[in-house]
């Protein structure tokens, strides 16, 4: 980044879209309730947002950080209001028959369940599961990019794990205390 921003280097922003597009691609789809063509416009939009404001990126501070807290600003602006879905009759039921296997089938009920109750979340809940859980961002790295203290961001993860454990305990009861944890 400091290339970018010091000698406007064409070779470096194409090394870190190599780098981060997937990545942040990834991120969008689960974000924006998997709309493929809007992540690809956002995954190209925070390229550009990264040229135009690269003078307000602090070397001193990680750039992963960095990206991420404009994707996640992106999505907020994307999504004033929560996007709510509902999980059919048939869906519960079918979770409430089907065990936690090893079977491919049944991890693949699993999946689906999991993203459909993670697109019930509410943006600001949605944000901090997805940060933690599916990108791996630490609690402080959750605070930088939301911009909010680390309690919120506690308090934030514990209702979308809660919310999210309620959802997914009928798939299978025996994970229910140690679907998600926070440490």
């Amino acid at each position: 980044m400091v290339e970018v921003i010091n000698h406007h280097s064409h070779a470096a922003i194409t090394d870190l879209h190599a780098r981060y597009s997937r990545k942040l691609l990834g991120y969008f789809i689960r974000m924006l309730n998997h709309d493929t063509e809007l992540a690809q416009d956002f995954v190209q939009e925070i390229f550009l947002k990264i040229l135009e404001k690269k003078h307000l990126y602090d070397p001193s501070k990680k750039f992963y950080t960095w990206i991420f807290t404009i994707a996640s600003n992106m999505c907020k602006t994307e999504f004033r209001k929560p996007f709510s879905t509902s999980i059919s009759a048939d869906e519960y039921e079918l979770t409430t028959r089907a065990g936690l296997g090893e079977d491919l089938l049944e991890k693949q009920r699993f999946n689906a369940l999991l993203e459909k109750s993670l697109q019930q979340l509410e943006l600001h809940h949605k944000t901090v599961f997805v940060l933690r859980y599916i990108e791996l961002f630490s609690l402080q790295e959750i605070a930088e990019i939301t911009d909010t203290s680390l309690g919120t961001v506690k308090s934030r993860l514990f209702y979308a794990t809660r919310k999210m454990t309620a959802q997914l305990k009928a798939y299978d009861p025996r994970y229910e205390n140690n679907l998600f944890k926070m440490n």
